[in-house]
């Protein structure tokens, strides 16, 4: 079995409802975890530009998708 990123186990256990998974769908599309990273900071900054209102459970996601992102950068091999 392949190793998995913590940031692709993070995408996949997710347990966001519907309507959590619409306002972030597009980090779901993260190719690498630089990727990932950038794409929740491009979330983040829509959001905020066009006044939309991110639920709790999202923000959650987003902030433990991007600490599993940047622990798949650092570790050390």
């Amino acid at each position: 079995m392949a190793h998995l990123k913590r940031y692709q186990l993070t995408l996949r256990n997710h347990g966001l409802r519907d309507y959590d998974v619409e306002k972030v769908k597009y980090v779901f599309e993260s190719s690498s975890p630089r990727d990932a990273i950038r794409r929740v900071s491009k979330v983040y900054s829509l959001c905020e530009r066009n006044n939309i209102r991110i639920s709790y459970y999202a923000k959650q996601f987003l902030e433990a998708l991007a600490i599993s992102a940047e622990t798949d950068l650092h570790e050390v091999k």
